[in-house]
């Protein structure tokens, strides 16, 4: 490993808080880079190159600063990690007055530097999942390299397998608290999952886990409510198609078809779905002319629009629909022949449920 600059500074900001003393940091090529003193940086440290050499603390006293180049009074200790010597700390000063500091600046330089390369390991390690869950989502075929990628970051699934998105519906979601998220998803549910994206994670389940789809919603759902009552954020939920092999696009793109179709706070499942898939499907030019044209049929009347949405949610109910109305029953029915009379479409036929249900869907993707 090799000590950055960055790094170095890092270590300088911790330690001065410990000791009012110059503090160095050395590289293993006995260059200081990172000082309480700025002036010294980029400048040769003969004192350091002889603590690398020996691995052993060296203390410099007046008689060394006369015949040495770079140094000053005070004393260097080898920073070792996995019992490599990667650099130097040097504590300016009267090499008896910061004695006793130096073993726990020593310490505490080594812990830094280790904390260093574990965040850095760490991130290396989110970033390959991430690459991997990249290419592994488009891929039509399984390359022969896909063991060997799927092992270096201890990754291991066996089909079945079923993709699941899920998206808090928030502006912002600060990167902590997605990650809190993302582990309180793999404590209660058993699969591979990563991060998405800035308000997205996606889950890889495999399907010998759970007895049935139905099992995995109500798993899903009490995710889905924790995460509602302790972050109060609304998540929604889109679940793939069931692949039998390694492959999983299929699986991935019909989750993201769900997420996009389904209601916001809502688990949807892909196969669920039927007429809506088609109606998906359909140009925006062509549905903003068919929401057009039966909202002129309807003179823009929003009481008529209304009135039908919550007709068709009590399945044609006249005395369920007029309650919720808070109106009486003949009012309601003067309203349905209103609507029959512009449109010149009767409210109860087939034909006519199909049209205003195909309206409200795409009213309501126009709001989503």
């Amino acid at each position: 490993m090799e000590l950055t600059a960055d790094l170095g500074e890092k270590i300088i900001n911790e330690t001065k808080k410990l000791i009012n003393e110059n503090i160095i940091i050395v590289n293993k090529q006995a260059i200081i880079i990172a000082s309480t003193d700025p002036s010294r940086i980029g400048h040769f440290h003969e004192g350091a190159l002889l603590t690398i050499d020996r691995n052993e603390m060296t203390i410099l006293s007046e008689e060394h600063v006369r015949v040495m180049k770079g140094i000053r009074p005070g004393i260097n200790l080898p920073i070792t990690i996995n019992h490599e010597v990667i650099g130097v700390i040097g504590i300016t000063g009267n090499p008896t007055e910061v004695k006793p500091f130096a073993s726990l600046m020593q310490k505490m330089t080594e812990l830094l530097i280790r904390e260093s390369i574990y965040i850095q390991e760490t991130e290396w390690h989110a970033r390959a999942i991430e690459s991997f869950f990249m290419d592994w989502v488009q891929m039509d075929h399984i390359p022969g390299d896909f063991q060997t990628r799927s092992r270096l970051i201890e990754f291991q699934v066996t089909p079945p397998l079923r993709c699941t998105i899920i998206r808090m519906d928030s502006h912002v979601v600060p990167a902590k608290k997605l990650s809190d998220i993302l582990h309180i998803l793999k404590l209660k549910i058993k699969g591979q999952a990563i991060l998405w994206g800035d308000k997205r994670l996606l889950l890889v389940t495999e399907e010998r886990t759970y007895p049935s789809l139905e099992y995995l919603k109500n798993q899903l759902g009490s995710f889905q409510n924790y995460i509602s009552s302790i972050f109060d954020l609304s998540v929604s939920i889109g679940v793939g198609i069931i692949s039998n092999s390694l492959l999983i696009k299929d699986s991935y793109q019909s989750a993201l078809k769900a997420l996009s179709i389904g209601d916001i706070n809502a688990i949807t499942i892909y196969e669920d779905l039927l007429l809506e898939i088609c109606l998906d499907e359909i140009p925006l030019e062509v549905r903003r002319e068919f929401i057009n044209k039966i909202m002129h049929l309807l003179g823009n009347e929003k009481n008529l629009l209304e009135t039908l949405k919550v007709y068709f949610a009590n399945n044609l109910n006249s005395k369920r629909t007029a309650n919720e109305l808070h109106i009486h029953i003949n009012t309601l029915h003067y309203r349905l022949n209103q609507i029959e009379a512009l449109t010149q479409l009767n409210p109860k036929s087939a034909y006519a449920i199909t049209l205003f249900y195909v309206l409200f869907y795409f009213l309501d993707k126009e709001t989503k």
